[in-house]
């Protein structure tokens, strides 16, 4: 019996399976199956006037649900408001609040719930996350790793939040026979009671309007006869239940109701009082299927126990047992599980304690799917304590990663390389010789003089790995009026003083050449003087405006330009 109130925490303007109180204000009702305990106000008074003056609320459910809904003529005025959704195809759901035009859109998939014809399980996607409502359901283990639409690609979806059928999760219904284990048993009664004569016959007790449809269409095709049942207006719409079932009652299998009490037909036990056309009794049989009365044994039982002279108990069941229902969670791992049914004999909160340890620990290290980040690229600077970046694919968040810059931050000073820690092993990268600690300092100013660099070590150093936009780029001549060619020329001679000489004393240290260079233990001149110290060319002068200009203009018409006397032609 359900016990769910209708509203899920994370969608709470779609009401499921209940139609009263406070579900009578929800945007749309979803229905998974017709069974009276799921239908409590969907005949309502209030609920129908609520439809009668709305343009937008809508009754989503199975085709088959939909139109034994409406065999019922207590439920025509549903007719204009019921929207039958495709099983197994996800579809675009708008509620709209139609006093402030409020909008909230869902995707809605319905999944097949193995509990009777009809039955469905809502997987619900949106804003809020990703939750399933069962409703009542029947599933065998390994059944959920067969169902598509449980998966994005080859994993399980990330659900949040299953709203659950837990009729039987109680220890005392571990095992269930499943259904064609019951269907076999039963089978094998029927055909040894019904080859003895035309008289006897088998009364199947079935206490629900429908459910066991799956015994009569076997039953039938096994026996090649019709069911007797009170009424074939449930199955008008639904051809394959409809061929074996009658309501000839000159047939030795019934499934017909039982009427009250005061209705029943003396020297009968037949609910439809029917007897044999030239008066010989009948000899009856019962099988009631049945569940909760086998998880009160003591003992193992078989599927099919004798319980009177011409009485029996079946164990069939249209819910989960326990271990499937442990199956069904631990597969799909979601972080709430919310009990719909509270099995009898137990509460409320001792359900929820038995499905705690069901429940994904969101805390824990365990690995969970996330979306894949972007191809993050190496920094330019380098890292302390052996932290070498290379190229990965990340899955942190922003946030994660700010807090780490910022801890190291505090331990190092921006571009500054640790001697403490493993140097990077650029040698297992390239087939190079391991630079020295003075090679990889030298400034990176100096790294348009690239000969000396790859010429002399064979080897590609770790600027490969620093953006183009941190090298400095060749000095230019300025055009500005206070700065003559001679202050240009004196800042060429220092940039390439500076950068042969580094490179010099990186040779002489490396161990490279050494014969062939002296070791300049003092700085040259041009190292420790200024720009505006090193003294003019002899016998030059500073051009003027007019002489840069008729420069200028020699060059742009491709003319010869000489310098000075004796001096090669530009």
């Amino acid at each position: 019996m359900s016990s769910f109130a209708g509203r899920m925490k994370e969608y709470p303007n779609m009401s499921l399976d209940r139609f009263d109180r406070e579900n009578l204000h929800a945007r749309a009702y979803f229905l998974s199956h017709c069974h009276k305990d799921h239908m409590k106000g969907l005949k309502g008074p209030l609920l129908k006037r609520k439809l009668k003056f709305s343009l937008t609320v809508k009754l989503y459910c199975s085709f088959v649900t939909k139109e034994l809904l409406l065999s019922n003529p207590k439920y025509a005025f549903w007719e204009d408001h019921i929207v039958a959704l495709e099983l197994e195809s996800p579809t675009l759901i708008t509620l709209i609040d139609e006093a402030s035009g409020e909008r909230e859109e869902l995707v809605v998939t319905l999944l097949p719930a193995g509990h009777c014809p009809g039955s469905v399980m809502f997987l619900v996607e949106g804003a809020q996350g990703t939750v399933l409502y069962t409703g009542d359901f029947r599933l065998a283990k390994g059944d959920a790793s067969r169902i598509e639409l449980l998966h994005s690609g080859s994993r399980v979806k990330d659900i949040k939040s299953v709203y659950l059928d837990s009729t039987f999760y109680d220890p005392r219904f571990y095992q269930i026979p499943s259904r064609e284990t019951c269907l076999h048993a039963i089978r094998g009664l029927v055909q040894d009671w019904v080859s003895r004569s035309v008289y006897h016959t088998v009364w199947l007790n079935c206490k629900a309007a429908y459910g066991y449809e799956y015994l009569f269409t076997n039953l039938g095709d096994e026996f090649h006869t019709q069911i007797h049942v009170k009424s074939l207006d449930m199955f008008k719409k639904m051809p394959e239940i409809l061929s074996h079932v009658t309501t000839d009652r000159a047939t030795q299998i019934h499934a017909c109701r039982h009427p009250k009490d005061e209705e029943f037909v003396p020297a009968s036990r037949l609910p439809c009082g029917s007897s044999a056309s030239d008066g010989t009794p009948l000899n009856i049989i019962s099988i009631k299927p049945s569940t909760m009365w086998f998880g009160e044994r003591t003992q193992r039982t078989k599927v099919i126990v004798r319980t009177g002279a011409s009485s029996y108990r079946a164990c069939f069941s249209f819910h989960s047992s326990y271990s499937e229902i442990k199956d069904f969670l631990s597969y799909l791992q979601p972080i709430n599980i919310y009990p719909s049914v509270i099995p009898i004999g137990r509460t409320h909160a001792d359900v929820t304690e038995l499905l705690k340890s069901m429940c994904r620990d969101v805390s824990s290290s365990a690995v969970i799917y996330r979306p894949l980040g972007t191809l993050k690229r190496t920094r330019p600077e380098q890292h302390t304590h052996g932290d070498y970046m290379d190229c990965t694919e990340s899955n942190d968040d922003e946030e994660e990663r700010d807090l780490e810059e910022e801890e190291r931050g505090g331990e190092r000073d921006e571009g500054s390389v640790s001697n403490s820690g493993t140097p990077p092993r650029w040698e297992e990268f390239f087939t190079t010789e391991i630079l020295t600690d003075s090679q990889t300092s030298q400034p990176h100013s100096c790294s348009h003089t690239s000969p000396s660099r790859s010429t002399l070590t064979g080897s590609q150093t770790s600027e490969l790995f620093v953006d183009d936009s941190a090298k400095l780029p060749s000095p230019s001549i300025p055009l500005s009026a206070g700065q003559g060619l001679s202050q240009a020329e004196s800042m060429l001679i220092q940039s390439e003083d500076r950068c042969q000489g580094d490179a010099l004393t990186n040779l002489d240290a490396g161990g490279e050449e050494s014969g062939s260079h002296t070791h300049q233990s003092e700085p040259t001149e041009s190292q420790v003087s200024s720009d505006f110290d090193i003294p003019s060319t002899p016998d030059s002068h500073t051009p003027g405006p007019d002489d840069l200009s008729d420069l200028y203009r020699r060059l742009a018409a491709g003319e010869e330009v000489v310098t000075r006397t004796g001096s090669q032609s530009l």
